[in-house]
């Protein structure tokens, strides 16, 4: 269900009056579990079942893990969670791709076998929910969480609707004690605030994200079609729109959430002010980014050593790749993004060794510098996640690379582009003053005004926005 459809305004609605009326009852867990499986059921009912043979699972291995009488024992239940998890999503997001890119390689060496594939649909946010599991096991078997004894609170955890289908990926210790408590009472402050999340999401996503998409789908289905100059306008147009769906989805999920009393982990901290790669993914997808660094780049050693951190990196990057997506695109932009982590931690060790100190203006000129230089970077990674295939990769860069920048007469799109640049100024300008740590004061700021900015907001999306009800990038992982 879209958070941006009529169904969805439905949904809430009827959410709602039945989150009051039931108040602290012991109705109240599962009417949200109820409430949260129809919510996941409007894309396709058969995708419940799924998630809840998962939820099964794993409820059933963290209650043996946590009763197991020793630590093998434990272990072979935390790997039968974790094997069964990984299974599932190999199933339905890999097993063809990894088919057609072995026969691929076999006809490559002279052996023709007949192609073999299956006819998959593949689970709305099948890699957000299995994430989500694995972290609740795994927890368990490290001793950092007690395992749930109730089925219904952990099955509501797993299947809580606000974050289900494209996160933020929420950790159990954070959200199963909320869920525990029974129906929240959220504080005024609290829900306000939600609010305020909600609309600023909306803004991000139906005023920056849709508008930015028709310039940038134009581009990519017929590359040729376009120059240098359209190019590099569709990639930054890219750069706009994933931030603008992704983190807008986000913050409707966190606020959602926080409007009915319950409390999510931020996923986005304004990635494009970022001064390197690692500070990027410090702030890109927060909690998919602390998920790999706990639970796959600690576990392998993490940085202890250079030739661990150079193995660790690149092989974090290829799996995050993997996990957004079963092509060789998505391989490819993790493998770009771990070549520029592993190049910025080379730059810092020959800054270290060359032991110059900068005088300290040079220095704050160059972190500001490092921005744009930075966003330009992940916008050219970029290219390949938003491609369909590596042929497209390579259309596109070299029309860019024949330079032509001219701007052809009769440019179409004009009234779009002036409209993401509208809207990306007042989101680069918020942006901005949080990043300067404005955000404290504007808590502080009477209600009246803070409703007034919302209101504006709103005014301003329903003049410029784009209401073509498309779906969230991220509903595809």
């Amino acid at each position: 269900m879209n958070f941006a459809s009529l169904q969805f305004l439905l949904f809430i609605t009827a959410f709602t009056a039945l989150f009051l009326a039931l108040g602290r009852t012991r109705l109240f867990t599962p009417f949200l579990l109820v409430a949260s499986y129809v919510f996941y059921g409007y894309w396709d009912y058969r995708f419940c079942s799924l998630l809840a043979l998962t939820t099964a699972i794993d409820f059933w291995c963290g209650l043996k893990v946590a009763d197991a009488s020793d630590r093998a024992r434990a272990r072979s239940y935390l790997l039968l969670s974790i094997g069964s998890n990984l299974a599932i999503l190999f199933f339905f997001k890999y097993f063809n791709f990894f088919v057609d890119s072995a026969q691929i390689a076999l006809a490559g060496l002279g052996f023709e076998v007949g192609r073999t594939a299956l006819e998959v649909i593949l689970p709305v946010g099948i890699s957000f929910y299995t994430f989500q599991n694995l972290s609740y096991t795994i927890d368990v078997y490290a001793g950092e969480l007690k395992a749930e004894r109730s089925f219904i609170k952990y099955a509501t955890f797993v299947a809580f609707f606000p974050q289900l289908v494209a996160g933020p990926i929420v950790r159990a210790r954070d959200l199963l004690p909320q869920i525990s408590e029974g129906r929240p009472k959220p504080t005024f402050a609290m829900q306000f605030a939600g609010l305020e999340k909600m609309v600023w999401g909306y803004f991000l996503k139906l005023g920056l994200a849709d508008n930015a998409a028709a310039v940038v789908d134009a581009r990519f289905t017929q590359p040729e079609f376009y120059n240098s100059l359209h190019h590099v306008i569709g990639l930054i147009c890219f750069s706009l729109q994933i931030y603008g769906d992704f983190a807008g989805y986000s913050l409707i999920a966190i606020g959602l959430a926080e409007i009915f009393g319950y409390t999510l982990c931020p996923n986005f901290a304004r990635p494009y002010f970022a001064r390197g790669m690692r500070d990027f993914w410090r702030r890109w997808h927060i909690s998919l980014s602390t998920w790999f660094r706990d639970y796959v780049y600690m576990p392998m050693g993490g940085n202890r050593t250079q030739w661990l951190r150079l193995r660790n990196v690149t092989i974090t990057m290829l799996i995050s790749g993997l996990w957004h997506g079963a092509a060789w695109t998505f391989v490819l932009w993790g493998a770009l993004h771990a070549g520029l982590m592993l190049a910025e931690d080379a730059l810092r060790w020959l800054g270290r060794r060359s032991g110059i100190r900068l005088p300290g203006p040079v220095r704050t000129i160059g972190r500001l510098a490092l921005i744009p230089l930075v966003f330009l970077l992940v916008t050219l990674t970029w290219l390949p996640f938003r491609a369909d295939g590596l042929h497209t990769v390579g259309t596109i860069l070299s029309i860019i690379a024949q330079g032509d920048f001219s701007l052809p007469h009769g440019m179409q799109q004009v009234s779009t582009l002036l409209r993401v640049a509208v809207i990306g100024l007042v989101v680069f300008t918020v942006d901005a003053a949080i990043e300067a740590g404005a955000a404290p004061g504007w808590v502080r700021t009477g209600v009246v005004a803070r409703t007034v900015a919302c209101s504006s907001l709103i005014v301003l999306l329903l003049l410029l926005g784009n209401f073509d009800n498309r779906a969230f990038i991220y509903f595809q992982f």
